[in-house]
């Protein structure tokens, strides 16, 4: 068992972000679809806790992102071309979701006036918000068009990301089912497999 990468699978360190992550953001969607639909004066926990759980995520993301980075990736073997990128492809769209997703609700709370809280740190804005503006570098723009921009992209995304994670798994029970060992590098070490 190895921490890091090899060329013929997952470590651990790898396999235990994959997992964590899994479990946050299948628990945020569906926290966040539940909560719409609550009566406004049980909203008010629910979502501070939606929105500190956001920001974890996007701290789990930025460690995730650096481990990524100093592992190699695990080749797929014998698989053809055009499969290696589809799987690569949705794997980096998943990081723009798991990016995108955050940010745009911190965003959002922050032009709305409720800030999200993160532990240890109490409540903490979004950076480049002034009174009523939104401004990078020289482009300033009202905060309740960010705001109202940040809402959909939100929405958008988390329902982007519902349909990637289902055909993420559709495509994994798919390999499951071939017992190509691609979906066993996952959840297994295969770190110094022969085969």
């Amino acid at each position: 068992m190895q921490w890091k990468n090899t060329a013929k699978g997952y470590g651990i360190g790898a396999r235990f972000f994959h997992g964590i992550m899994s479990l946050l953001i299948i628990g945020q969607l569906g926290i966040g679809t539940w909560m719409v639909g609550l009566p406004n004066s049980k909203k008010s926990f629910i979502y501070g806790n939606h929105k500190t759980l956001g920001l974890i995520i996007l701290a789990v993301v930025f460690l995730r992102l650096s481990w990524r980075f100093v592992n190699v990736l695990p080749s797929l073997p014998n698989t053809p071309r055009w499969q290696v990128f589809a799987a690569r492809g949705l794997h980096r769209s998943f990081y723009i979701m798991m990016l995108g997703l955050p940010i745009s609700g911190w965003m959002m709370s922050t032009a709305s006036g409720f800030l999200p809280q993160f532990p240890g740190l109490g409540k903490v804005a979004f950076p480049f918000f002034q009174k009523n503006t939104f401004c990078v570098a020289t482009q300033c723009f009202a905060r309740k068009e960010v705001g109202s921009f940040m809402h959909s992209t939100h929405e958008v995304l988390s329902w982007v990301l519902a349909i990637a994670l289902v055909v993420h798994i559709s495509i994994a029970l798919w390999h499951f089912h071939l017992k190509d060992g691609i979906f066993e590098r996952i959840f297994f070490d295969r770190t110094d497999n022969k085969e």
